[in-house]
């Protein structure tokens, strides 16, 4: 039916999972994006985060870890009772810094290698149809203002320019008529600027004839 992208598993039994019941029922529950999951699952780097993780979790780096802390740690001390050197000496706050706390060490370990698998599927995505906007619609906006301002006219095509680009309107795509209807409308504001009256009606009128004719 086309829902799916399972190709060359279509009868796999939950067994040769492995998965516990309740990796199932989150599984079958469907409260989570499903093609997320696929793609994180599929990147090239999964595996390697599931071994640093692995590594963690079960401990099997700890051994080695508390070993070169411990001779680290050796080693400063007896420098600190040989030298009596101060503890901001330079080589004593290296002995120091070299030691390696774990939880903290895999922790950017593994935020690493899961940041590295979603900016890959992000950005494999960026043009999808369901992806958010990239670009804030309000900066579009600011920007369209900015260069209605910033126009080489008079202060009445201006103050249209502004209008317009208020509502994301494209002041060269409207026609004679709309526009003329347009300052009409804009005659009624309480907060129009007086150089909008029937002489810059005319004014305008004759510009934007003007625009539409090149």
């Amino acid at each position: 039916m086309c829902l799916s992208e399972q190709k060359n598993h279509s009868d796999i039994e939950l067994s040769a999972l492995q998965l516990s019941d309740d990796a199932i029922d989150v599984l079958k529950s469907g409260n989570f994006n499903r093609r997320l999951l696929s793609e994180f699952l599929s990147h090239h780097d999964f595996q390697k985060m599931m071994l640093d993780a692995e590594i963690y979790v079960d401990r099997i780096a700890d051994m080695r870890i508390n070993d070169m802390n411990a001779v680290l740690q050796a080693v400063r001390q007896m420098v600190l009772m040989q030298q009596r050197e101060t503890e901001n000496d330079l080589y004593l706050r290296t002995l120091e810094l070299a030691q390696v706390q774990e939880d903290e060490y895999f922790g950017h370990v593994i935020s690493d290698d899961l940041i590295l698998i979603l900016r890959d599927i992000r950005e494999a995505h960026q043009n999808d149809a369901t992806t958010a906007y990239s670009r804030s619609p309000a900066l579009d906006v600011q920007k369209s203002l900015q260069e209605a301002t910033n126009y080489k006219g008079s202060d009445a095509e201006k103050q249209a320019h502004i209008f317009l680009a208020t509502f994301g309107i494209d002041y060269d795509a409207i026609t004679m008529e709309q526009f003329v209807n347009l300052i009409e409308g804009l005659k009624l504001s309480k907060h129009l600027k007086p150089s909008i009256n029937q002489r810059g009606k005319t004014n305008m009128t004759h510009e934007k004839g003007k625009i539409k004719r090149k």
